[in-house]
This record gives structure tokens, sequence and C-alpha cells, in this order.
């Protein structure tokens, strides 16, 4: 009986390792034809993608250069990627003729259309293609159906669909991307500098914004004010310089009082850069001493030679590379009177500018 019930739970185990392999054996085949399906769908349409561009790419170069090919229609598997070759010409093209062509030829084909369904789909790829075409289409019907794009929760595509209001409507886009500068703080604004610098933006647009910011500067807090420090590069001195003269007020923090003597680029400043020359923050003592190699006057030399000899040593430096600008004097004077300088720290740093000039 007991060898009978141990045959038995034997046959029983060889039949479970059986199962195990036949299982096995049967998901092996079907990852291994999955694989080959795969690969052979990658191939068909890396093949489709081809014969696109073989054919698009000679009509899409005559439209550019104002000629009027035949154009035949457009399939609905390739619009991804004529999309993608179109905005890749018009990238590259400078004259307003050439962009012209390109644009009627996109309304022959349906382009716009073929944007549309990009945007409405939910993959970040289609839709920043999408707005990459509606930009340069620069339809104004497509505002409303941009705008909603400005609050989406991943900031690449908040960023294309700002350029792309820029480019349908300038006016209108200006306030909305200020409305939204306060809130989305995962918006780099070195990118935010770039899009508005590469829009085009006339005298009269550029002093409306630098307006607008101006007049909520003081509602902004210091996080806010850090963020949006970097947008005053694109602004022209006279529309800066009355927003950087309030961020440098005595009651501000050391971290908006360095980087806003970042921006500290017209004259009407000086007074509050020789004032943070003192301030008792070493990182706002550097910047000012950096600012002062912009601003400064020949009588502003002994104020840097004082710095020279500050307990910290980027304060030091700072100074004397504002020092060596050539505002303060030619560098071989300069030199001369280092040997005659008593503190041991400014001949060092002194000596040690000169040298990477020289270098």
């Amino acid at each position: 009986m007991e060898a009978a019930l141990a045959t038995s739970g034997s046959d029983a185990l060889v039949g479970v390792a059986y199962l195990i392999g036949v299982v096995s054996l049967v998901l092996t085949l079907l990852l291994t034809l999955q694989v080959a399906w795969l690969q052979l769908a990658a191939r068909r349409l890396e093949r489709r993608q081809r014969r696109c561009l073989e054919t698009w790419r000679p009509i899409l170069y005559d439209a550019a250069m104002g000629e009027a090919p035949a154009v035949p229609p457009l399939a609905p598997d390739d619009e991804a990627t004529f999309l993608l070759l179109w905005n890749q010409l018009q990238d590259g093209l400078r004259g307003r003729s050439s962009r012209e062509g390109l644009n009627r030829l996109a309304a022959t084909v349906g382009a716009h259309a073929a944007a549309l369904r990009a945007l409405a789909r939910k993959a970040a790829a289609s839709r920043m293609l999408a707005l990459r075409t509606l930009r340069y289409l620069g339809e104004p019907a497509d505002f409303d159906r941009v705008e909603p794009l400005l609050d989406a929760p991943e900031a690449p595509i908040c960023l294309a669909a700002a350029r792309a209001l820029f480019h349908i409507d300038r006016a209108a886009a200006t306030p909305e991307l200020w409305t939204r500068l306060r809130t989305r703080v995962d918006w780099p604004m070195a990118q935010v500098a770039a899009l508005l610098r590469d829009s085009d933006l006339g005298e009269a647009e550029l002093a409306g914004l630098a307006t607008a910011i101006n007049g909520q500067v003081h509602r902004l807090t210091t996080a806010e004010l850090r963020r949006i420090l970097p947008l005053l590069a694109i602004f022209d001195e006279a529309d800066v310089s009355p927003m950087v003269h309030r961020l440098l007020a005595p009651f501000q923090v050391p971290e908006v009082l360095s980087a806003a003597l970042k921006e500290a680029r017209g004259p009407a400043l000086l007074p509050d850069v020789v004032r943070l020359c003192t301030h008792p923050a070493w990182p706002v003592r550097t910047q000012a001493a950096t600012a002062l190699g912009r601003l400064g006057r020949p009588e502003h030399r002994d104020l840097l030679l004082g710095m020279m000899a500050d307990p910290q040593w980027w304060v030091r430096y700072r100074a004397a590379q504002a020092l060596l600008s050539g505002r303060f004097g030619e560098a071989g004077e300069l030199a001369a009177l280092g040997d005659r300088l008593s503190d041991r720290f400014a001949r060092d740093i002194l000596c040690h500018v000169l040298a990477e000039g020289r270098a």
C-alpha cells in the first residue's frame, strides 16, 4: 500500500514537471513569435517611413523654393512622418516666402487637420509634433485650442504650447504666459527666457511684459522672485532697471540680492551696487564686486582694493577681476599698485588674476 502511494505521488510529480515544461515551451515559443512580429513590424514601419521621405522630401524642397509641384494625397499612416519633415524644414528656413510655400503645401495635403488629430492623442510625442505644426501654421482659430495646454502637467508640452501661442497671437499670449509663470514652478526659466527671446517680440510687447512683471514684484514671494529673475536678461536696460532697483532694496533676502545683482546693467543702479559691496552676506558682496566691474567708475577703485582684502576668497577673486576689467586703469598700472598693498591676501589675489590674464 505504501509502495503504491509512493508510486502515485511520484507519478503526480512527474506529471506536474511535464506540464510545467510544456507551459514553459509554449511561453517561449509565444515570446519568440512576439519578438519576431515586433521586428517585422519595425522593419515595415522603417520601410514605409523611408518611402514617405523619398516621396515628400523633393516636393517639400520645391515648395520651399516657391514652385508648385504635383502633390499626391497624404496617406493617414504617413501623416506623422510628413509633419516631422515639414517642421524640420520650417526650423531651418529664414525667409518668409519659403515658409509661405510650405504652408500652402500643408493646406493642400490637409496638414492642419492632421495636426489637430495628433493634438487630440495622449502620446506626448504626438502632441509636441502637433504644437510645432500649429505654431508654424499660425491659424488664429487655434489659439483657443492650444491655450488649455499651458496648464498641462508636462512642462515640455506647456512650453511648446506657449511657443505656439506666441506665433499665433503674441499680444494675447503675453498675459496668459505671465499668469502661469507665478504658479508653474516646474517651468525652467532659462527655457522660458529663450522662448521669449526667439519669439520676435516687438519693443512695445517687451515693454508691456516688463511693466506687467514690474507691477507684480512687490507681491511676489522670495521663491517667485528668484524664479523670474533669469527672465530679466531679455529686456532692455531702461525697462529692467526700475525692477532691479526694487529687488536691490535693503530689506530683500541675500538670495534675491545676489540674483538681482547679476541683472544690474544700467548706471542708475550703481548706488545700489556700491551699497551692497559691504553687505554682511559674502555671496552678495561677490556679485556686487562683479557688477562693479560692469558699472563702476575710476573713483570706485579704492572700494575694489578694499574688497580684495575680504575674508572670503570669492569676494577677493571677483573684486580683482573687476579691478582688471579695464574701467579702473591699465593692467600694468594696477600691477604696480598691487605691489604697494599692505594686505597679503589682496596682493596674492591680484597676482593670481594677473597670471590668469597672461595665460
